[in-house]
């Protein structure tokens, strides 16, 4: 498999004016947690930025952007024959659900799981995992009571993008990642990725998979050319159209963009556009009349705030025709690009009187930390968090920058993360951690006290599903 990138050219060169994508990368910069960006019209890039320490070769989480591509394995399933949109769960299922099928559940089809409208009165996932069914998902599914008649109410549910990946399982006899490496990821030149999977080792399908910015940017310029790529048809046209168009109505939501109609596993927008997305703002928003793409990474808990600069600075710029060369907005622009970072822990002076204890025994925690040994000197901090004999996670914090660690001790301890760290006051040194494949920043704060003892707080900007690390409190090692 040959990787390829897209096409860069000039903004004005395609009706966009430089001083707006500047104006709309300021605003997103306001967010203070936007990680990266990537804007395209007509198929090529007209503007891409990473908030460093964020880059364009690190992966990202998408969450539920996850969901979308998942549809896309199901429409490309659909047109080889493997199931039908309108078939019974039951006939692939039977084995899963309870000796005694309800009418409800004896209506549930495929068509219900991609509209979000199975008939739960929510996402069954979190009870699914603390019952009898924690690791098999699928039974747990059917076993949850459907509040509704299928097709009759719009409920986010990620379980039923769940089944879906169960059902390419088990109809394909691959997982979903490995169904579309041949028939997407390839052909657009991605990479093979990473999805995570559930206890039995399907892909979880509503969230887990990582992809690059630019990757997100192809698979949205896809569905733009009606899911044609270099003269190939990827994407059946037909499912393109029925996975981005209203299928099922979602009225009751409060955000303006979370109300305009639900596709195939897509959301309907204002302004004709549609888009995939994921928690915390991952976004691939596609606005078919200015052939417009944006792609985004982020870390915030305003997500209508993130699309309102779409609709409200980047749209509007759109020409039919191409603009006046503007060198000198253009070269704003790119400095503006080439010099996004994340707020960073100020540089600090390493305090006079040094720690008087640098390991330190935990108490017993629900996070299972044993000890902290910490070493400090004034190019950084070197923080080592046992949690047994064979698992210590170290950390190295660098002082003014960011220092790139293969992984970090947060509740994904394999995942890399940039550190810095700064001193607040005399005894208390804080540690900035940046999960650079995901949007969490946590800050990592030690309070050194007087009699040996010390304390420390890890504060994630989010928690997804997991809780809160508590206050742990350590001891002077003997």
């Amino acid at each position: 498999m040959q990787l390829s990138r897209l096409e860069r050219g000039l903004p004005e060169a395609h009706g966009v004016s430089s001083k707006a994508l500047a104006d709309a990368i300021a605003a997103l910069a306001d967010f203070n947690s936007i990680n990266s960006i990537m804007i395209l019209r007509h198929g090529v890039v007209l503007a891409e930025g990473w908030w460093h320490p964020y880059a364009p070769q690190h992966p990202h989480k998408l969450f539920s952007l996850s969901k979308s591509f998942t549809s896309t394995a199901v429409g490309m399933a659909i047109a080889e024959g493997l199931f039908s949109l309108d078939d019974p769960l039951s006939r692939y299922f039977r084995d899963k659900m309870p000796a005694e099928l309800t009418p409800r559940l004896e209506a549930m089809t495929v068509r219900h799981l991609l509209t979000m409208s199975s008939g739960h009165p929510c996402c069954p996932l979190a009870a699914i995992a603390h019952s009898e069914h924690s690791r098999d998902w699928q039974r747990g599914f059917f076993a949850t009571p459907l509040a509704h008649d299928p097709g009759s109410l719009f409920a986010y549910n990620s379980a039923a993008t769940y089944m879906l990946a169960a059902l390419i399982y088990r109809r394909a006899g691959i997982n979903v990642l490995d169904y579309l490496m041949p028939r997407l990821f390839a052909p657009l030149g991605i990479a093979k990725p990473t999805w995570e999977c559930c206890p039995a080792g399907i892909n979880v399908g509503g969230w887990g998979l990582k992809l690059c910015t630019e990757d997100i940017a192809k698979f949205g310029q896809l569905y733009l050319q009606q899911g044609q790529w270099h003269g190939r048809q990827i994407v059946p046209a037909a499912w393109v159209r029925m996975a981005t168009s209203k299928q099922i109505s979602n009225e009751m939501k409060e955000e303006p963009d979370w109300k305009q109609g639900y596709g195939f596993q897509f959301w309907c927008c204002r302004h004709g556009a549609y888009r995939g997305d994921g928690a915390f703002g991952q976004f691939c928003v596609v606005h078919p009349a200015t052939e417009l793409v944006v792609a985004i990474t982020s870390g915030v808990g305003n997500l209508q705030g993130v699309l309102n600069v779409v609709w409200d600075k980047i749209l509007p710029a759109c020409r039919q025709q191409a603009l006046r060369d503007a060198p000198a907005a253009r070269r704003a622009l790119q400095e503006r690009l080439n010099n996004l970072h994340l707020p960073m822990p100020p540089r600090s002076v390493l305090p006079q009187a040094p720690i008087r204890n640098n390991s330190f025994v935990i108490a017993k925690n629900e996070v299972g930390v044993k000890q902290i040994d910490i070493t400090c000197d004034e190019r950084g901090a070197d923080v080592v968090m046992h949690f047994s004999q064979k698992d210590r996670r170290r950390i190295h914090a660098a002082a003014g920058r960011w220092y790139w660690n293969a992984q970090g001790f947060a509740q994904e301890p394999f995942e890399p993360c940039a550190a810095a760290m700064t001193w607040l006051a005399d005894n208390e040194l804080e540690l900035r951690l940046c999960y650079v494949e995901a949007p969490f920043v946590v800050r990592f704060i030690c309070h050194f006290n007087d009699d040996g003892s010390a304390q420390f707080e890890h504060k994630a900007n989010f928690v997804f599903f997991g809780k809160p690390w508590p206050a742990l409190t350590g001891t002077a090692k003997p």
